[in-house]
């Protein structure tokens, strides 16, 4: 300040340095705020006017479109309606989620579907409702420009003339319900460039038939009805397969190809499996005898074990024996139980591992309970992992002064190897 009470000028200080940044920058700095509040930089010189237009990420998340529908539902429609007018180029991205309230219609909601499918877009989200579904309009079958699509609570039924997603690389389906075409008894999704597809809690898999020989990643969890995996059974590069099962239920229709066994056997360049208890409790009742198959390429495997039952610590044992090149194992501990007699009958016996892991190096025991059928599989692991370099065993609360003294005396295959509790 000056003696008369004037801001002095430094030098430099006059320069609207933000308004020069690198476009990219200025786009990721609009992305990061709410929509309408960058809407509102376009007053701030001639140089903004028209930069929120033409943002290639258009971003209507669960926030803003509550605060908008609160006001009115008419007044979401029309500012959605005046984003989408206002907006030049193609639009890259585009996100919308009116999960938090009803709304009377979703024709408008199409419309602004086949207006952005119409723009080149590459990533689109769709959360319209949490109370009802949402048919997927005809566009979004029709876009070939899709490169990753994100859907909840939608009703996915192709129309007749579906010749599938040339271009889509990554498919997220969660609560979505497939239902066959009017023509065929299937749900065919032809993804020819699809590498990574999530199927959370989804129906009608009967109906559903995956093209995608390329498809390397792939994550299921089921929680109604019994899963159907015939449709991945000619997946031969899945490299990352993940079951999750919320319960058993019974289902007299399957055929064979649809067990995870039969699936297992023709993956045969997995590299990274997890199965949580409900399917190890499965894959042990349908092979009690061992395994037929050889996993050479898997490295990581992470399994849901109830060491209350010795079918599926059998299991979980034949999986890390038939998985030579075996490098990192995860053990979730579902349920144990100190009066398992039989488990630790069977456990304290070097047979159950019959030869060394000579590639296993890391161990993580979640969950651990201290009983004896897991203490006893601790053991086992230390004493058959002579390339074990850390175990790790993680519980709910401290490990007992007397359990952890009895984990440090066990003989370990690996003069390397470090035990953390």
């Amino acid at each position: 300040m000056t003696q008369d009470g004037e801001r002095a000028v430094v030098e430099g200080d006059s320069e609207d340095r933000i308004s020069y940044l690198p476009r990219n920058v200025l786009d990721r700095i609009l992305e990061l705020i709410p929509l309408q509040d960058a809407a509102r930089t376009s007053i701030l010189s001639k140089n903004w006017r028209y930069i929120w237009a033409t943002l290639p990420n258009l971003v209507l998340d669960y926030r803003l479109c509550r605060t908008l529908i609160l006001e009115s539902e008419s007044n979401f429609k029309e500012a959605v309606d005046d984003i989408l007018l206002l907006h030049m180029g193609d639009i890259m991205k585009f996100v919308l989620d009116t999960s938090g309230a009803r709304l009377s219609s979703y024709a408008v909601i199409d419309r602004w579907v086949l207006y952005v499918t119409r723009n080149g877009v590459k990533k689109l989200t769709l959360q319209v409702s949490n109370f009802d579904t949402y048919t997927l309009p005809s566009s979004i079958f029709n876009c070939s420009t899709l490169t990753k699509l994100t859907l909840f609570k939608c009703v996915f039924k192709p129309p007749n003339s579906f010749l599938g997603f040339q271009n889509l690389i990554t498919l997220y389906l969660q609560w979505t319900t497939f239902l066959p075409t009017t023509t065929t008894s299937f749900c065919v999704i032809k993804a020819p460039r699809l590498a990574k597809l999530t199927l959370n809690s989804c129906h009608g898999t009967q109906y559903l038939n995956i093209v995608s020989p390329g498809l390397k990643s792939l994550y299921v969890r089921d929680n109604h009805y019994y899963l159907f995996l015939n449709c991945f059974i000619n997946c031969k590069n899945l490299r990352v397969f993940e079951l999750e099962l919320d319960d058993m239920v019974n289902n007299p229709k399957h055929d064979e190809k649809s067990t995870p066994e039969k699936l297992l056997v023709n993956l045969p360049a997995l590299e990274v499996l997890h199965l949580d208890s409900f399917f190890v409790e499965l894959l042990s009742a349908q092979v009690p005898n061992g395994l037929s198959f050889t996993l050479n390429c898997l490295w990581h495997l992470s399994l849901g074990v109830d060491f209350g039952k010795m079918g599926q610590i059998f299991y979980a044992l034949q999986l890390i024996k038939s998985s030579p090149n075996l490098s990192k194992l995860d053990i979730w501990v579902d349920f144990t139980s100190n009066n398992a007699e039989a488990v630790s009958k069977n456990l304290n016996t070097l047979a159950c591992l019959e030869r060394p892991l000579d590639k296993l190096k890391y161990v993580d025991i979640n969950g651990f309970e201290s009983s004896e059928a897991e203490m006893l599989f601790v053991k086992l692991l230390l004493s058959r992992t002579p390339s074990l370099l850390t175990m790790c065993i993680d519980q709910y609360t401290d490990i007992d002064i007397d359990i952890a003294l009895e984990l440090k005396r066990f003989h370990r295959a690996s003069p390397r190897a470090k035990l953390f509790y």
